[in-house]
């Protein structure tokens, strides 16, 4: 499997949106991505059209855990925020990045190549920040064409 990817240096960024505790067995990614979608329009001073998938996993992962999943837009500042939205802010680190092109579905053999084979095999080490998709509100999960950048800590 060969997924082109880069490394790169991300500056802080101020996020909002919604978060909801999820698992990978009773994945709630499809329910705070609804509401996200709905009510997006009410956030007045993004930047970008760019979205963020964003997770905060627990210190030593496993599969099995549950952990924080957000659904975010880069913002200017924290003011004017709707009422029930969350702030996040998401400190600079380094980060490899891999570009993906595909329906949502392939993620988790998409995954699995990139923390089983592509990070030891690179002597790669995951730093504990959290781990993030970026896409555009346009963006398609069930086609093919549907484009991504997935994000990984590194140290």
């Amino acid at each position: 499997m060969n997924i082109p990817h880069r490394i790169e240096m991300i500056e802080p960024k101020k996020l909002v949106g919604f978060g909801i505790t999820t698992s990978f067995q009773e994945d709630k990614t499809p329910i705070v991505w609804r509401k996200f979608m709905m009510r997006r329009n009410e956030i007045a001073n993004r930047i970008s059209d760019q979205l963020f998938s964003l997770q905060i996993y627990p210190e030593s992962f496993t599969p099995n855990q549950s952990f924080t999943k957000y659904a975010l837009a880069e913002v200017s500042d924290f003011d004017n925020i709707p009422s029930d939205f969350e702030s996040f802010q998401l400190a600079s680190g380094k980060y490899l990045v891999f570009n993906y092109q595909g329906k949502t579905e392939n993620g988790p053999k998409i995954f699995s190549y990139i923390f089983q084979n592509f990070i030891p095999e690179n002597q790669f080490e995951v730093d504990d920040r959290p781990h993030f998709e970026i896409f555009g509100d346009d963006y398609d999960p069930n086609s093919d064409s549907a484009e991504e950048e997935i994000w990984i800590p590194i140290k």
